[in-house]
């Protein structure tokens, strides 16, 4: 690895994101341009949402139920 290598930390990644929603939702845009970026922003927010409320009230996102094992043989 380079000595020069300098990492980010969790706070830069949150400048970031708070820097980018700004942009989308400021006036400066024209709408064709905000009106996406404010789309595909909600739309990652509830994905990651919804993908967080999985996993922290439901299943396991590997059980499936729908295979049953048994032993009995195939022919």
């Amino acid at each position: 690895m380079s000595e020069h290598l300098t990492l980010a930390s969790r706070w830069d990644a949150a400048d970031d994101i708070v820097r980018f929603l700004w942009l989308a939702t400021s006036r400066h845009l024209p709408e064709w341009v905000r009106h996406p970026l404010m789309a595909v922003g909600v739309t990652f927010a509830v994905h990651e949402g919804l993908g967080w409320l999985r996993t922290r009230f439901g299943e396991s996102p590997d059980a499936d139920l729908s295979v049953q094992e048994s032993d009995s043989r195939v022919r």
